[in-house]
């Protein structure tokens, strides 16, 4: 299959024929009936960061609204944590794998605090979560003694 450079700067927005170009690669969705492309390969720098920033955005956002979920949920369980952490490892496992030679050190430093943020807060609802089964549990005994 042949690949194609679109050169927008040049004089005359020629068209390059090439075998491989080294940047970022992904698959469009097709939204068009004029022309299929099945990859897109992105060499500018600028761009690939904001398309990757935009693709960890909407991971992270996923990943914020189910946590905030089961924040906010009294009756949620430890197995529910342990599937946002789930959630958490996975996005930090894609930045780490396939964004990390294409993103900054500065901004992958800062995707990965945000993961940190969010398991750290899910770890805090796994212990409210432990402590509250506890507190039931010798409530439980108390009542039953007293009996």
């Amino acid at each position: 299959m042949a690949g194609y450079l679109i050169n927008k700067g040049h004089v005359d927005d020629s068209v390059v024929s090439i075998k491989e170009l080294d940047g970022y690669t992904f698959r469009p969705r097709p939204n068009s009936n004029y022309i299929k492309v099945n990859r897109v390969t992105i060499v500018d720098r600028m761009m690939i960061d904001r398309i990757l920033s935009m693709k960890f955005d909407k991971s992270f956002n996923k990943v914020v609204r189910l946590a905030l979920r089961v924040i906010n949920d009294d009756d949620a369980t430890s197995d529910d944590c342990e599937i946002i952490l789930g959630e958490v490892e996975l996005v930090r496992q894609i930045l780490l794998t396939r964004y990390e030679k294409y993103i900054n050190e500065e901004k992958e430093k800062l995707f990965l605090k945000k993961l940190r943020l969010i398991e750290n807060e899910m770890r805090m609802k796994q212990v409210q979560i432990k402590q509250k089964a506890i507190y039931l549990e010798q409530m439980e005994r108390s009542k039953g003694r007293s009996m």
